[in-house]
């Protein structure tokens, strides 16, 4: 069951396992945003009030992140998109083109996949190489044993290397204090199924359906291999609006940016 509110207003959705809070703004076509790992829906605030001028913006925030909880501390990718494709049906925006940041770009392949729509954009996501497609078990490994040492100190240093050479350092830090909040168990968990998630698997049902997914890479931050390995596979634009949180850095130009995607 869901509780509404009035635009502007926080809506709860309960489902299995979670207790997930969204946010319903504006009127015109409408639009998903799925934030990144360990962020919340507000990070999405600035491009979500301007996308909202013409524009019906639905922004939630996964289970454990934000203002949703959760019983469990373990979701696959499949789990998370089938959650958001949920809340989405719910308010008769299923087939919406979804807008994912970071690990929100793989939860947003799974919910169209779990549901209905042709168009997914993603900021800053799918174009690692080091996370994407499914690691090898000891790469994963590595990559989660300083998160479960020390995880506000591994992601403050996700954080600084995620940042453009002109980003604020207090951003960054900002940033990085709210990422840090969230419960190290259920980070590590989800962390370790996003490495786990096999995209390659993923774009050939999305291949098979027809799906468009344009990324909208941090051009600083796009290796060339990335191109080479994915550029057939799905829209990859490089964007110069500053590093892997330019949402935050420049929303208007990152809402300009989504217009044009879904334009296209």
């Amino acid at each position: 069951m869901s509780a509404g509110a009035p635009d502007g207003g926080t809506r709860v959705r309960e489902l299995p396992g979670a207790r997930v809070a969204y946010d319903l703004v504006g009127s015109g076509p409408p639009v998903v945003l799925i934030h990144g790992w360990a962020c919340r829906r507000s990070d999405f605030a600035g491009v979500a009030a301007d996308l909202a001028r013409d524009h019906r913006v639905l922004s939630l925030d996964l289970p454990w992140h934000g203002d949703s909880t959760a019983t469990s501390a373990r979701w696959t990718m499949d789990d998370l998109g089938a959650l958001v494709d949920a809340v989405v049906a719910d308010e008769g925006l299923r087939g919406a083109p979804m807008v994912g940041h970071s690990m929100g770009v793989a939860v947003a392949i799974e919910a169209v996949l779990a549901g209905e729509g042709q168009r997914i954009i993603g900021l800053d996501g799918l174009t690692f190489m080091h996370m994407y497609p499914r690691q090898p078990a000891d790469r994963r490994d590595a990559t989660l044993m300083p998160y479960r040492e020390d995880f506000p100190g591994a992601v403050h240093g996700l954080c600084r290397r995620a940042a453009a050479p002109d980003t604020d350092p207090a951003l960054t830090a900002e940033i990085a204090a709210r990422m840090a909040g969230m419960d190290p168990d259920a980070g590590v968990r989800m962390l370790g199924a996003l490495l786990d998630w096999d995209m390659d698997a993923a774009l050939g049902r999305a291949d098979a359906l027809g799906l468009h997914i344009t990324a909208l890479a941090a051009g600083a931050m796009l290796a060339p291999e990335v191109v080479q390995a994915y550029g057939h596979r799905f829209e990859i634009i490089p964007v110069d609006l500053g590093g892997h949180f330019y949402l935050l850095e420049r929303p208007a130009e990152t809402a300009a940016f989504i217009r044009e995607a879904l334009a296209a």
